[in-house]
């Protein structure tokens, strides 16, 4: 399973997962390492993307079932990989993801378009 990790688990992660569910019909979750469980996304969040997500914390067992764990910048992915060193193998980094937080709807489809060029690279 790939699992995809943000700060809040709101835009960025849950986007990646869906994108790489819907490209690679492969089996991807999202979490966030500060992420407030079971937050339902803000207004304006890409809502045909996220509908129905609602924010899940990285805790260690779900950092245990992925067999891959893809960070949307390389602080969330050197972050993880000192905090969960026997992890470390697994935890990789996306090319950094603009957050779109408050940018308003242009810039949360620059964030969409950033993350499917990246997922679309990945098998």
């Amino acid at each position: 399973m790939i699992l995809f990790v943000d700060i809040n688990d709101v835009c960025r992660a849950p986007a990646a997962a869906r994108i790489y569910r819907s490209l690679h019909q492969k089996p991807a979750h999202s979490a966030g390492v500060y992420a407030d469980e079971g937050a339902a996304l803000g207004a304006g969040i890409c809502p045909e993307l996220l509908s129905g997500h609602t924010a899940r914390v990285l805790s260690g067992s779900v950092l245990d079932k992925a067999d891959e764990v893809w960070c949307v910048t390389g602080a969330i992915a050197r972050h993880l990989a000192q905090e969960h060193p026997r992890q470390a193998h697994k935890i990789h980094a996306m090319r950094d993801v603009d957050d779109p937080f408050g940018g308003g709807r242009t810039a949360y489809e620059h964030c969409i378009r950033q993350i499917r060029a990246q997922v679309e690279e990945m098998e």
